[in-house]
Parts: C-alpha cells; structure tokens; sequence
C-alpha cells in the first residue's frame, strides 16, 4: 500500500476549526490499514517552500485534499478560496507530478466538475468519502482505471467526464470515531482548536439559501446517541477534549434524538463545555433543561429574520412568536444564547430589517452575529430566484441582496444599533 497525505486547505484563524470531515477519511484509512498522515494549513506557513519540505520529510503517494468552503461567505469583504488551492496541487505537482491528487470536502461537492478544471487535480469525491476513498486507492493500487466508486468524479485522458453518483450510507456508526490526535495544537496559551462532533447527516428542512440538503440528503440519518456519548466520553479521556461544539446544521431535528444525547451525556458525568445550532421551532422548557444538565453553555439559533414577512421567504418554519418563546426559555435556565440574521434576503426591505433589529432590542439579546447578503449556492431555491447564473461563476464569491434594500442602506440601518450594543457583529 501507498502513503497518503491528507492535508486540510482551510487557513482560517478565527477561530481555529477542527477539520471533522478529514479526520473521518483519515480514520477510515487508518482502519483499512493505510499509512496516512495529516497537515493542517493553519499550522505551516502557506509557501512553496514549507510545503516542498513537508512534503520531501513525508513522501506520500496520494495526496488528499479538503476544501471546506468555497470562500469567507463575507459581501462587503469577499475573499475566495479557489486561488490557494490551485497553489497546493501546483506545489505538489511540481513537487512530484505522479503524485495521485484527490479533492473532497463540503466546498468541493458544491461544484466539483469546476474545481477540478480550475485546480487540475485528478480526481474528486463527492459528498460522504470514508469508504470512497479507500476503493478509490484499492483500485489505484492495483492499476485500474478507476470506476464504480461512490462520489468519484474525474476525466478521462480522451477529456470525457466520468462521475457516479454518491452513495449516503444509512448507517453512520462505524468502528472508529474521528482521528483527533493530529490536532491538538495551541495556537496560543489560550486559544486552541475548536473541536467539534457530528450526530447526524443529512436535513429534511427546506430553507431558500441552504446546501446541506444537497450536500447530505433530504433523510435525516441518525448516530446513535451511545455511539455519539462514547466519542465525546474518548475525547476527554484520551485527549483531554472537554470544550466541543456539535456541528449539526440543527442539533435538536429530531428533538428525540438530541434528548438522548443529552441524557447519555448527563449519565456519563464528564467534564463537558459543549455549544450547538438550535432552531427554535424544537425547543421546549424540557429540552433547555437538558442543555444545562448535559454541559452545553452556549447554543446560537439560526433565525435570519426576526420579521415574519422575511422567514416566510427564506422558508423558515417557526416565526417571531417562537423567537419570543426561546429567549424566554434560555433564560430560564441560564443558558447563554445568540442569533444568526442574515441581512438582504429576498423580501428584505428598510421596514423588516428595523423590525428585526427593534425585536432584538426589545429581547436585549446580548450577542448578535449579522450577515449582509445571501451567498448564491448551486441547488438551492436561492440559486434559481437569483436567475440561476451558470455554475462556472458560482465558484468565486457571487451574492444576492434584496433590491428593495442595498447595502449602503443596510450598513446605515445597523450602525446605530451596533453602538448600542457592543456584542453585535454585523459583517
């Protein structure tokens, strides 16, 4: 068998983010008997030359290579991600060009035919690739033309394109959990890698601007919550990981389910300080208690809008009364809450965005986090009430913004209300 590199392009600081996706390919591999390592860019300085020399001290065969966002999703301060990662395959390739180079990762199954055209790499998984990858270098191995493996796109030497469709495994506990030994760095005396655990793939909701579902699947496929409580249970005892954030797109669809995480947790008494994704649609006074008992200290509901007329547009399936309700229920238990709003949807007006803003007063939420502008993503309801542009330009940074509201006016809306509120970031 062959070495792999896998190596995370994220290069994003703040904050450091555990490559969760990665680490299961890796302990997949591992667990398959493949020698396989891991580099994390924001750990090497992203030159030739550090890279050349990682490189010649590992010597892999393949390299495996996960983009994990398109770019910083950020209007007024785009910055795309494409143009570093057409560095590294050209810093591998000049590095050693037979080195076998695999692209994946949730950025990369947005718009996989496009990067790789724009980056050369040889071939691309999409969507779930922990057993896609070891078939995929079962085959290269044994000097096959590659075919019939989940996800895998690529092209032929004749320039034809040959993809199967991805497979979505029902069954998402395995022997292994996520290899985590390979990141437990610092970057400071402070400030270490935000970890992170999965208990689900896969979403039934419907929101206008939203991938997952075509990232992971409209069925919601569930981990067991033993399975879940026995990771977290290894993290603390193995690697000292007691802080963690559970990287559901909703931790609590279906509520059950996170019900019993949470008493698996609470069953296991561990040192725990745990934050997630709520909607407000699923939260009840039981479930709030439950939070507080499992070690949660923080949780951030999704809401976009705090106007009606804007989540009936983006699709939501709660409104402003649910809104309400939440902060009230957060409260009660003294369980630190924010919001995410995404400013500039598609009937975002100066009236709705004042609405949005006074309700958040009135609530005196402390800590607010504001999008302007809605990130244009491939199969989305987005994607076609923006006209549905082609595919090759979605891959640099492309957005909508309401045509009622511009972004001038919605930076001049927010402003005062940032004064007054210090905790509210509105970017």
């Amino acid at each position: 068998m062959g070495r792999v590199l896998l190596i995370s392009a994220n290069t994003e600081k703040r904050p450091p983010v555990f490559p969760l996706g990665l680490s299961y390919i890796h302990a997949s591999l591992v667990a398959s008997g493949w020698e396989a390592g891991m580099l994390d860019m924001t750990q090497l300085e992203y030159t030739r030359e550090a890279v050349t020399n990682y490189l010649n001290a590992y010597a892999p065969d393949y390299i495996g290579l996960s983009i994990r966002n398109l770019d910083n999703c950020c209007m007024q301060y785009p910055r795309s991600f494409v143009d570093q990662v057409c560095l590294m395959v050209d810093w591998v390739r000049e590095w050693n060009s037979r080195a076998g180079i695999i692209l994946g990762g949730a950025g990369f199954s947005l718009l996989p035919r496009q990067w790789l055209q724009e980056t050369g790499a040889d071939y691309g998984i999409v969507g779930d690739g922990c057993d896609s990858i070891v078939e995929l270098l079962s085959q290269l191995e044994a000097g096959q033309v590659p075919s019939a493996v989940s996800g895998l796109m690529f092209r032929t030497r004749a320039g034809e394109w040959n993809y199967w469709s991805p497979y979505a495994p029902e069954q998402l506990d395995q022997e292994y959990f996520p290899s985590r030994s390979g990141f437990l760095h610092s970057y400071d005396v402070d400030r270490r890698v935000r970890h992170n655990v999965l208990t689900k793939r896969g979403c039934a909701l419907s929101c206008t601007y939203c991938a997952y579902p075509s990232l992971e699947g409209r069925a919601v496929r569930l981990r067991s919550p033993k399975g879940v409580a026995d990771e977290i249970e290894q993290m603390v005892v193995q690697y000292d990981i007691g802080s963690f954030d559970f990287v559901d797109s909703v931790f609590n669809y279906p509520l059950e389910h996170a019900e019993e995480i949470c008493r698996e947790l609470i069953g296991r008494t561990l040192p725990l300080s745990w934050g997630c994704f709520l909607n407000p649609r699923f939260f009840t006074a039981e479930f709030a208690g439950l939070l507080r008992q499992a070690g949660c200290t923080e949780v951030e509901f999704g809401i976009d809008s705090g106007s009606d007329i804007c989540l009936r547009s983006f699709k939501k399936n709660f409104r402003q009364a649910e809104i309400r309700t939440v902060v009230q229920l957060c409260r009660d238990q003294a369980l630190d809450f924010s919001f995410c709003l995404l400013i500039g949807g598609p009937e975002e007006t100066p009236e709705t965005l004042h609405e949005t803003l006074e309700l958040m007063e009135e609530l005196a939420v402390q800590r607010i986090f504001g999008l302007f502008g809605i990130r244009i993503l491939p199969s989305t309801d987005m994607y076609s009430y923006a006209g549905s542009p082609e595919p090759d330009e979605l891959l640099h940074p492309k957005f909508f913004m309401s045509p009622k509201l511009s972004l001038e006016q919605a930076n001049s809306i927010c402003a005062p209300y940032r004064e007054r509120n210090p905790d509210w970031m509105f970017i």
